[in-house]
């Protein structure tokens, strides 16, 4: 519910136009809401951006070669768009047979309970698209058949791509201010004082788009929670409360990091993407960011000259739950003129040769990552084995936006009154807790 996953889904407006792909393949023609006529199978997505969009896109038009006379168009949206405009142009009867729907209460649990969604467990066992992935992370695409319990039941979309959020660095920064990945979370800290000592800036952070703070937030209180409060906030089983103290404590740790300086001047007014720039320019020692991040980085920045880690623990040795999961999985919608189809284009996008495409940009695919194909010391490298780490220690935590519908709003308003320090950690709690209470009602 939260590109919030998310820069990459964003650097391009919106609706932006969408590529038509068929044995004849053209970029860039506009395209209607709706699929035209049988022979037309339409996808959208919030992959609007190179690699990620040239992958889809090439798959598509594969699938398309592969089944004669068929036109494949995809539309990439952003995040915002794609929620906003796909529960209404299905519900008239129009718009896409295929389409990444949100997990959690942000999209799929709204629209499995409208009746917009296809029921896809055929599909699941058909292509054994629930192989391949701990339990932990089929469930945040599970939903019971009435749409009411999240977390649970069967799958309602299937993901192409991983995320996990973690700590991007400079390698040359880091080296020329004498200081090495840390430890624990104290140690991070030590580490933000040295490089602000030395006159760097040590987290590039932007918050103009508000869902950068989610993350931000929600790794700060992934080192201080369990795992049974976690699921349980998010999952949405009644027991637990934002007016808990790992997140009273996470928001007092967070408005300390704006008070010593650690964040990025002017934060409040610089996007992701432009802070992403800043950062792939050379420019400040870390950057929190997802693994989609991870292409644009290593081709700016340069493979070798960043890093990835992960954030640290409380304690060395301790656990920490980190804010990712699977990516934005694909569903059919009820619009689908040909639902077995529409399954068979899910297949592609999520198959061995898709697989093969995000891991050779250097993205991060649903599944572990073969030792074969990692690296040591190279961004990409850093970025699998600790995607790897975190599946095998069920290290995995959630978006907390996904807890209740419109909290994404919520939350993201709340955070910006965190960081600028117009409600006490105490207060932003209970704001929270209010608009979550009233989610049962």
């Amino acid at each position: 519910m939260a590109m919030h996953r998310r820069t990459l889904m964003k650097r391009t407006g919106a609706a932006a136009g969408a590529a038509v792909l068929g044995p004849a393949f053209l970029a860039n023609t506009p395209a209607a809401l709706g699929a035209q006529d049988e022979n037309t199978l339409e996808f959208w997505d919030t992959l609007n951006a190179d690699p990620r969009q040239s992958i889809v896109e090439t798959l598509a038009e594969d699938f398309a070669a592969e089944n004669g006379d068929l036109t494949v168009e995809h539309r990439g949206w952003t995040l915002e768009e794609l929620q906003d405009t796909l529960p209404r142009v299905v519900d008239s009867n129009q718009g896409p047979d295929v389409a990444q729907v949100n997990n959690g209460e942000s999209l799929m649990g709204p629209m499995i309970r409208a009746g917009q969604l296809v029921d896809i467990s055929s599909y699941v066992e058909e292509y054994g698209w629930a192989e391949g992935l701990p339990e932990g992370l089929l469930a945040r695409n599970m939903y019971s058949a009435d749409g009411t319990e999240f977390g649970t039941g069967q799958l309602w979309g299937v993901s192409s791509e991983a995320e996990i959020v973690g700590l991007y660095y400079n390698r040359a920064i880091f080296e020329e201010v004498g200081v090495e990945v840390p430890t624990t979370l104290d140690g991070l800290e030590a580490v933000f004082q040295q490089l602000l000592d030395a006159g760097q800036t040590p987290l590039v952070f932007g918050n103009l788009d508000g869902w950068t703070a989610i993350h931000l937030f929600g790794n700060i209180h992934g080192t201080m929670t369990t795992r049974e409060y976690l699921d349980g906030i998010v999952y949405r089983t009644g027991e637990q409360s934002f007016e808990d103290q790992s997140i009273i404590d996470a928001a007092a740790r967070l408005q300390q990091w704006v008070s010593n300086g650690y964040l990025l001047e002017g934060f409040e007014g610089i996007g992701a993407d432009d802070a992403a720039a800043l950062f792939e320019a050379g420019s400040g020692a870390m950057l929190m960011q997802g693994s989609w991040q991870a292409g644009s980085i290593g081709e700016n920045l340069g493979a070798d000259a960043a890093g990835f880690f992960l954030t640290p623990p409380l304690e060395e040795g301790g656990n920490v739950l980190h804010v990712g999961g699977v990516g934005i999985p694909y569903a059919i919608t009820t619009n689908a003129t040909d639902p077995d189809l529409a399954a068979a284009l899910i297949n592609k996008l999520v198959s061995e040769e898709a697989f093969t495409a995000l891991v050779e940009a250097g993205l991060l695919p649903a599944g572990e990552i073969a030792d074969d194909q990692i690296t040591p010391d190279t961004l990409s490298g850093d970025l699998y084995s600790a995607w790897n780490s975190a599946v095998r220690n069920d290290s995995l935590g959630h978006y907390l936006d996904w807890a209740a519908p419109g909290f994404y709003d919520l939350i993201t308003s709340e955070l910006q009154r965190l960081l600028g320090n117009q409600v006490t950690p105490e207060e932003f709690a209970a704001n929270l807790q209010e608009f979550y209470a009233a989610s049962f009602e």
